[in-house]
């Protein structure tokens, strides 16, 4: 395993990130007890030292089985976790409002059996909080020690600049990562946030690496992407991940020569999907899994290199789209 600064902190960090969004019990696609303990267990035993979760998956339930496992390890892990998202009925159980952060991180802190979070994120903007309030809550939170670092995911980039500014100004706890969508079928974040997390050394832990599994090439058909009802939820038809990435040419080209050039290394469409991200310099790809063998094959990707050339190739077909992962 190779491990890697957290950006512009001493804090170092596993070059996969295991995703712990498939624990739970709530969709097809996911695992519980100790079909999640196996994944995480080979994990572990891989060397991934960093777990990303949410309070919103499987309703906290994906929070307890990381905690569950990370018993008597603790403090050799690096755990993640996001609030926002509603977590109950009522009207102040969801944004980042002071009330909310403070409930959230004592449930989260609850059900992962600890008391500190490695690194707590913002899971999207909240348009109907200042950032000022939201950043002097998270400030206090990690002047009490229940986090140690505070992070972002998916806005918009001027967004996340006014946010490293009010910390400047105001001498709050400022982010020190970025959890965006990123992948070869989705690069809308190289236009702005991208550029801007590595002039601000902030670290980039992008989600949906592999584009919800369609790089890995198991739904290309006739020289082009093809989805079913028959396949999971996350990629059939009527599906986010469907309609972002199924039914368009220059997708259908990428995944081809993502293929060609997996073929040509004699490794999986997989790994080269995350070998481009790593040669893109990002610091850990969050995957996510319910299976031990995808566990090893995503980590085998670190052994593969890719060219210049071959990330100019694989590149070459992609065509700007509407922005789409924060919206």
């Amino acid at each position: 395993m190779e491990y890697l600064r957290f950006g512009q902190t001493g804090m170092k960090v596993s070059r996969i990130c295991l995703g712990c969004m498939t624990f739970g019990n709530q969709s097809p696609w996911m695992v519980d007890g100790e079909g999640a303990k196996n994944v995480l267990r080979r994990a572990w035993d891989l060397g991934i030292n960093f777990y990303d979760t949410a309070d919103v998956y499987s309703k906290g339930r994906s929070e307890e089985i990381v905690g569950e496992f990370l018993k008597g390890n603790r403090e050799d892990a690096v755990v993640a976790t996001k609030a926002y998202n509603p977590m109950g009925e009522g009207v102040n159980r969801q944004g980042l409002s002071s009330k909310h952060l403070h409930h959230a991180l004592s449930e989260s802190l609850r059900r992962l059996g600890t008391d500190y979070v490695d690194l707590y994120q913002t899971h999207r903007w909240d348009y109907g909080t200042s950032i000022a309030e939201t950043l002097s809550v998270l400030d206090g939170m990690v002047a009490s020690g229940r986090i140690r670092y505070i992070g972002a995911s998916s806005m918009w980039a001027w967004q996340f600049a006014k946010a490293l500014y009010t910390s400047d100004i105001r001498g709050y706890a400022r982010f020190v990562s970025m959890q965006n969508l990123y992948n070869l079928l989705y690069r809308e974040e190289e236009r702005e946030m991208n550029p801007l997390c590595a002039a601000e050394n902030v670290a980039l832990i992008p989600w949906s690496p592999t584009a919800a599994g369609i790089l890995s090439g198991k739904y290309f058909e006739g020289g082009k992407l093809v989805t079913t009802e028959k396949d999971n939820g996350r990629v059939s038809p009527g599906s986010m991940s469907h309609s972002r990435y199924v039914g368009k040419p220059s997708n259908d080209e990428i995944v081809r020569r993502v293929r060609e050039v997996a073929g040509n290394k004699g490794v999986t469409p997989t790994q080269i999907a995350i070998a481009w991200l790593l040669h893109k310099g990002v610091t850990a790809p969050i995957v996510g899994t319910t299976r031990v063998d995808h566990l090893e094959e995503f980590v085998g990707s670190l052994d593969v290199r890719i060219s210049s050339d071959e990330a100019k190739y694989l590149e070459e077909p992609y065509i700007p789209q509407a922005i789409s992962g924060h919206v």
